[in-house]
């Protein structure tokens, strides 16, 4: 068994880490992140092409499982949907890291995938109580639970994945305790599975530890979650329902919180709940001081201790959650009051995002706006032209854009320019040689809701470059010119336009 065990480890490791490296060298999966990407921490080009490794590992762990073990049972449907699955989930990924799809398209598609998974019989069908043997079967609830386990691990290890070695770090923790209930459960199938992708995903981590040379993007994070989801519940066949489900949700717990903090978070600013931002505990830990590689390791050893956890509820069958639940109760109340947090100003804090989301749809707007208009402009000056109004309307009275050696300025008159103490101001480096300084008057915007519309702002401009470089093969500046017309389409569209001086 140890034997077997480390085949397939090493099997994954290597099939990875050569795919990785041989698309490095060959320059694959450049175009998207020669992109501004506002949100991101990281500058340069940067292929997302690591999830073609990891998919290369688990296809060559799926398929030696002829050879080693008994081939009738390694062609059930079930085992055909963990495998078939995990490569839709992989390709819908694919296509994303490309072409980015709309956030509706790729929730329909995960539902889909979910769906024919419970359809092939990867199903949650019974749960059972903590401390005592009751069971009860789901019924025609199955369904539901079962598409919402997979689409939430699909998306959970993708809005983690904001850090170099993160997502990967965390999910090569989880195939380890998936491993482990396998083996513990004595299910082949699933322990091949999860040493596949332990293999697969260690190999990506040697080029994605800080500093990253490549991305799993959407493809690896999406294939990593379901095949996370399905081994779970390849492991729930044997009865420990319990430990297959709750262990993988406590070693979880991290992300888990961080992306709830995250939803709750932009639901009261008015934000849209999937909007990337920096509000995540590593973005935070990265402000504070730390480096990358540090806020990696503490947020390692805080997932470990998390799945230590998790076996530890498999282990002593449930009994300890009470006390688990105890302590993170505890750690939750330290963070409050590290972060000066009562219920004072929890409450103000509601109170005032409340108010303020109509500012901030109105802000969104103008930006969608403005990011398509960036494809009829005829050059950079009249898309600087269409900014100032996007700013005039959002309510800065001042803002200076330099773009390389060129700078912009805005400027409303009547407002508190003789009084800086009057104003709040922010300075955004979008992009290299980007840098975009606001102004707002502090008696209409609290502190907050400057930082949420300044943040927008900043974001209009970077799609706008991004939309800007797709549509005219150049990147964005003021001197820049748009490509010729190539169709009447295009030719009426750019003589209709009319920029707001």
């Amino acid at each position: 068994m140890l034997f077997i065990a480390l085949f397939f480890l090493l099997l994954g490791c290597l099939t990875s880490w050569l795919v990785i490296h041989a698309a490095v060298c060959g320059g694959l999966g450049c175009s998207r992140q020669e992109l501004v990407q506002h949100h991101h921490t990281h500058s340069g080009v940067i292929p997302r092409i690591g999830g073609l490794g990891i998919v290369m590992g688990f296809t060559l762990s799926y398929l030696c499982c002829f050879y080693f073990f008994d081939q009738r049972d390694n062609r059930s449907l079930v085992h055909y949907a963990a495998f078939a699955g995990g490569v839709a989930a992989f390709l819908l990924g694919f296509i994303d890291d490309i072409k980015p799809l709309g956030a509706k398209s790729k929730l329909m598609a995960q539902i889909i995938i979910a769906m024919l998974a419970h359809h092939a019989g990867l199903r949650i069908e019974i749960i059972t109580i903590p401390f005592t043997e009751v069971a009860f079967s789901l019924g025609f609830l199955s369904i539901f639970i079962t598409v919402g386990w997979f689409v939430a691990l699909m998306n959970l290890i993708n809005l983690i994945d904001g850090l170099d070695g993160l997502a990967g770090g965390i999910g090569l923790m989880l195939m380890g305790l998936l491993a482990y209930l396998a083996h513990s459960g004595g299910i082949f199938f699933p322990l091949v599975l999860s040493l596949g992708m332990c293999g697969a995903i260690l190999g990506f981590l040697f080029h994605n530890f800080p500093p990253a040379k490549v991305y799993m993007g959407d493809s690896g994070a999406y294939l990593i979650g379901y095949v996370i989801a399905a081994i779970s519940v390849l492991n729930s066949e044997k009865g420990t329902v319990l430990a297959a489900l709750i262990a993988p949700v406590l070693a979880l717990a991290l992300p888990i919180c961080d992306v709830a903090f995250a939803i709750i978070r932009r639901g009261i600013k008015g934000l849209p709940l999937f909007r990337p931002d920096r509000g995540h505990i590593h973005h935070r830990l990265v402000s504070s001081g730390f480096s990358r590689q540090h806020t990696v390791l503490v947020l390692y050893a805080i997932s470990l201790l998390a799945l230590l956890a998790g076996l530890l509820s498999f282990v002593a069958k449930g009994h300890y959650l009470p006390v688990l639940f105890g302590f993170f109760f505890l750690f939750v109340l330290f963070l409050l009051r590290r972060q000066k947090m009562s219920s004072e100003s929890i409450r103000r804090i509601f109170n005032e995002s409340w108010e303020a989301r109509q500012d901030t749809k109105n802000a969104l707007k103008l930006r969608d706006w403005f990011v398509l208009e960036a494809a009829r402009a005829d050059n950079g000056e009249h898309l600087w032209s269409d900014f100032k109004f996007v700013l005039r309307k959002i309510g800065f009275c001042r803002a200076s854009l330099r773009v390389g050696r060129d700078e912009r300025s805005y400027y409303i008159p009547n407002s508190n320019h003789a009084h800086p103490e009057q104003l709040w101001e922010q300075t955004h480096v979008i992009a290299d040689g980007v840098e975009l300084s606001l102004y707002a008057e502090k008696q209409y915007f609290s502190e907050r809701q400057f930082l949420i519309i300044s943040d927008i702002a900043a974001e209009a401009w970077s799609g706008a470059g991004s939309q800007w470089q797709l549509f005219n093969n150049c990147a964005l500046s003021f001197v820049a010119t748009a490509r010729e017309p190539s169709n009447y389409r295009e030719q009426k569209t750019r003589s209709l336009y009319r920029p707001t001086y």
